[in-house]
């Protein structure tokens, strides 16, 4: 069952954003077509002959007053033609809504109800630089993240969800903040022999625990793991509950994940590190992104994405929940094109 919690935090509505001078720019003194608008024409007297020139520089004189005087609304107008669509809309209202699953450490909620994570930190780095300020955010199962993007429950995903071409064919990622291998979860000792592969699933018979919508079912289907192997589950925090109470033998997951999982409960441990396999046997690098359903909005995003790479903010951020930067370093060399062969 999905659960919705909407939940604002004060932490995301300023992340090291630097505030930008802007300067004004000087009314022009030449030729102004807005003098001849006639608006001062009650107000002034028919030039007479010989006279046209004196009258030219007052009217002059009067458009440069206007121009100057209707400076910032000008500026006003152009901060709406540069903001049109969606995004326009966000920004005039100074918020939007984010969709996250509640999976640590790339989006989730603390028990103080603060949304904290290496995604939505990134976002919020990225939408302050659009001028949007305050986020919201709706926590659901991870497999109603792109059905709830679609039905317009939330403006984009923040929930370090990895880019596939199955993925992008229904909505709009952003290129990746970060890249991971992946690891199991089984309990200490790892009983059941489990090693660094689906594989291993196979050979031991071992019951996985999978997240329900996530890549680990493509994964696990391209590893041809039976499916009474297999025990769907929609959040984390069930998988990991199951695994502790002895229901499965193993849960999947980014290593980072499970190294988390594993270093917050006492009698689970993590297999080594491995690439998953597709079904012709290629490596298949995981790299989340950001998902949305509007072109213009994902663009103007992607852009102060790239910005944010170059500056050293996302590394500071992405790091800071784990990751390394070589994960990091992975994901800014790359773009979704690469991921989805888009």
């Amino acid at each position: 069952m999905t659960t919705s919690t909407r939940t604002t935090t004060g932490r995301w509505r300023r992340i090291a954003v630097a505030a930008t001078a802007l300067s004004l720019v000087a009314a022009a003194c030449g030729s102004d077509d807005d003098g001849d608008s006639g608006d001062d024409t009650s107000d002034t007297e028919a030039p007479a002959d010989g006279d046209e020139t004196e009258s030219t520089e007052a009217m002059t004189e009067d458009s440069e007053a206007m121009t100057e005087g209707s400076e910032a609304p000008d500026e006003g107008g152009d901060d709406a033609a540069a903001a049109s669509g969606l995004l326009g809309e966000l920004q005039e209202a100074g918020t939007v809504t984010v969709g996250l699953a509640n999976e640590i450490p790339y989006g989730y909620e603390t028990e103080e109800g603060e949304i904290e994570g290496e995604a939505p930190d990134v976002a919020a780095a990225v939408l302050a630089e659009l001028g949007i300020d305050n986020i919201e955010a709706e926590v659901v199962d991870f497999g109603a993240l792109i059905p709830g993007l679609q039905a317009g429950q939330y403006d984009m995903i923040a929930a370090g969800m990895f880019i596939t071409p199955e993925r992008a064919e229904q909505i709009i990622f952003s290129d990746p903040d970060y890249c991971g291998d992946y690891s199991f979860a089984v309990a200490e000792g790892n009983p059941e022999g489990i090693g660094g592969g689906f594989d291993s699933i196979v050979e031991t018979g071992a019951t996985l625990a999978v997240l329900s919508g996530a890549v680990d079912e493509t994964y696990a289907a391209d590893a041809q793991v039976p499916e009474d192997q297999i025990e769907l589950f929609a959040d984390v925090n069930a998988q990991y509950d199951a695994l502790l109470a002895g229901r499965v033998d193993a849960v999947g997951g980014t290593s980072l994940t499970v190294n988390n999982q594993t270093e917050a409960n006492e009698g689970i441990e993590a297999t080594d590190a491995f690439i998953p396999l597709d079904a012709d046997g290629n490596e298949v690098y995981g790299c989340g992104g950001f998902g949305f359903t509007d072109q213009d909005f994902r663009d103007a995003f992607n852009d102060v994405l790239h910005e944010k790479q170059d500056d050293g903010t996302v590394m500071e951020i992405v790091t800071s929940y784990g990751f390394s930067e070589q994960a990091v370093e992975t994901a800014a060399g790359l773009t979704v094109e690469d991921l989805t062969g888009g």
